[in-house]
C-alpha cells in the first residue's frame, strides 16, 4: 500500500508540474502526454496478444505516429483522421497479406481456407481487435489535445485529472473502510457497492475542487495558461450545478472505465497491462478512468462552445 501511495503522489506531482510549470517554457501538458500514447497503445497490444488475437501493429504504429501532428492541426477533426488512417491502413494490410504472394487459399473438397493461408493472413477479429485498440485507446487519448488547446485548456485538464483521480481515491479508501457487498465480483473481486458510492461522492469533490479554484476563487488566473475561467461566465449557481454533474457523471464513468479496463484485463489473463509505475501497473492501468472522462469533458466544451 505505502509503494501504491508513494507512486501516486510522483505521479501527481509530474501530472501538476506540467500543467503549471512546463506550460511557461513551450511545453504543454498534452504535447508531455501524447508521447505515452505509444505506450498505452503498446501495452493494449500486449494484452490482444495474451488473449489470442493479433491486431495488426503496422496500422498501429502508422495511427500513433500521424496522431499528434492530425490532432494539433485539425483538434476533434484531428481525432477522427486519426482512427480513420488506422482503420484504412489495417484494412489494406489485411487484404494485401491475405491474398498477395501467398498459395491458393482453398482446399480440394470446400474452396475454403488453408491452414498456412489462415496462420499467414489476419482474421476478422484480428482486424476487429485493431480497430477497437485505435479506439482505445488511441483516439481516446487524442482528446486531451482538442480539450487542452480549448479557451479553458487549464480548467479542462484539471477536470480531467481532479475527477477521476478523487473517484479513485474515494472508493479506494472508502471500500476498505466500509466495502462488504462486492460490486462486481465477477470482473473485480476487490471492488464493493460502498466503494463505488464513495467513488462517485470523490468524484462531486474532485469536481468542486476545481469549481472553487476556477469559478468561485478565480485563484488559477495567476496562471498563464488559465485561459477562460468559467464554465458558464457570468452564473455561479449555474456553473456550480454543471460542476457537480459533472462530478457524478464523470465519478460514474471514470468506475465504469476503470472496470472495463479490468474486464479487459481479466479476459487477457493478465494482472497488470505494464509495469511501469511501481504497484500501479502500466500506462493503461492509471489512464482507463481519464480516458473515460476524456470525452465528456470534450462534449461539455463544445456544447458551451469552449472547444
Amino acid at each position: 500500500m505505502l509503494k501504491r501511495i508513494v507512486t501516486a503522489i510522483a505521479i501527481l506531482a509530474v501530472l501538476f508540474g506540467c500543467v503549471f510549470g512546463l506550460r511557461s517554457i513551450y511545453f504543454q501538458l498534452a504535447d508531455i502526454l501524447t508521447v505515452l500514447v505509444f505506450l498505452g497503445v503498446f501495452e493494449m497490444y500486449q494484452a490482444f496478444k495474451r488473449a489470442g488475437y493479433r491486431p495488426i501493429p503496422s496500422a498501429l504504429i502508422l495511427g500513433c505516429v500521424v496522431a499528434f501532428p492530425l490532432t494539433y492541426f485539425f483538434m476533434a477533426d484531428g481525432v477522427m483522421l486519426t482512427l480513420a488512417v488506422t482503420v484504412v491502413a489495417a484494412l489494406i494490410v489485411f487484404t494485401l497479406k491475405h491474398n498477395l504472394g501467398e498459395a491458393k487459399p482453398q482446399t480440394e473438397e470446400e474452396g475454403g481456407e488453408t491452414a498456412d493461408s489462415v496462420k499467414k493472413g489476419y482474421s476478422l477479429n484480428d482486424m476487429f481487435a485493431t480497430v477497437f485498440i485505435g479506439i482505445y485507446p488511441l483516439s481516446l487519448f487524442m482528446l486531451f489535445l482538442p480539450v487542452n488547446h480549448s479557451e479553458a485548456g487549464l480548467l479542462g485538464i484539471m477536470l480531467v485529472i481532479a475527477v477521476p483521480v478523487m473517484t479513485d481515491t474515494m472508493a479506494y479508501f472508502t471500500g476498505m473502510a466500509l466495502g462488504k457487498r462486492k460490486l462486481c465480483p465477477q470482473i473485480s473481486p476487490k471492488k464493493t457497492v460502498a466503494g463505488a458510492v464513495g467513488g462517485v461522492i470523490g468524484g462531486i469533490i474532485g469536481a468542486l475542487i476545481v469549481f472553487f479554484l476556477f469559478d468561485f476563487s478565480s485563484a488559477m488566473s495567476v496562471f498563464p495558461n488559465a485561459g477562460s475561467m468559467e464554465l458558464i461566465p457570468g452564473n455561479l449557481y449555474g456553473s456550480l450545478g454543471l460542476y457537480i454533474a459533472l462530478g457524478i457523471v464523470g465519478g460514474v464513468l471514470s468506475e465504469l472505465g476503470d472496470l472495463a479496463a479490468s474486464w479487459i484485463k481479466r479476459k487477457a489473463g493478465i494482472k497488470d497491462f505494464g509495469k511501469i509505475f511501481p504497484g500501479h501497473g502500466g500506462i493503461m492501468d492509471r489512464l482507463d478512468s481519464i480516458l473515460f472522462m476524456l470525452p465528456l469533458v470534450y462534449l461539455v466544451f463544445a456544447v458551451s462552445g469552449i472547444c
